[in-house]
């Protein structure tokens, strides 16, 4: 049997695209350390949009195949992942697909312990960045000072978790969450503005 091509392969993984949940939010401490690996929410950020092998993961992301290997199989165990499709390539050589079980995870600060939670704190201070710039560049609104941003990053990452709490039963086709995460976003945005 002649090998299969890398563009056979992504032409047939792109036909086969799973359901994900929109959103999964993290409450589990063990889930949420596992995910707060840069490397980990990367691989989970290219399968969002299609499914993918070892190999392809490891060129993407300019680490080895064993180094991956050993992500996507943390990630298995843990339930973040799974394998989307096999398929046997020429050599007797069996390719997995791997996708994600969700389109977005968020991690629940609030009901995590801090020393799990504040692997997170890079992560909410830069969102918090990002809605500070926008809200500054739209309406003249003065950034603050560092502590307050560190304050802002955790606000507007509660109201994340609390508006995606909305979107937990959805499902979304693989590659196809991006406009419901949008609303998620804007929603906390206009939530993070507005507290109830």
């Amino acid at each position: 049997m002649p090998a299969i091509s890398k563009i056979h392969l992504e032409r047939n993984t792109e036909k086969a695209k799973p359901k994900l949940k929109l959103v999964e939010i993290i409450q589990n401490p063990e889930a949420a350390k596992l995910i707060s690996d840069p490397m980990r929410r990367a691989i989970l950020n290219l399968l969002r949009q299609r499914s993918l092998t070892e190999a392809e993961l490891a060129e993407s992301l300019g680490l080895t195949d064993a180094t991956v290997n050993y992500h996507l199989q943390l990630l298995r165990k843990a339930g973040f992942i799974t394998i989307a499709k096999r398929e046997e390539e020429g050599h007797g050589i069996m390719q997995k697909f791997y996708a994600p079980t969700a389109y977005l995870y968020l991690p629940d600060i609030e009901t995590l312990p801090r020393e799990v939670a504040r692997y997170f704190y890079p992560i909410n201070i830069e969102r918090a960045r990002g809605v500070l710039s926008v809200l500054g560049n739209r309406h003249g609104i003065a950034g603050p000072n560092g502590r307050d941003v560190d304050r802002l990053g955790e606000d507007f990452a509660r109201a994340l978790v609390t508006v995606a709490r909305k979107f937990t039963e959805r499902e979304v086709d693989q590659g196809e969450g991006e406009v419901l995460v949008g609303k998620i976003y804007s929603d906390a945005l206009l939530k993070f503005r507005r507290p109830d």
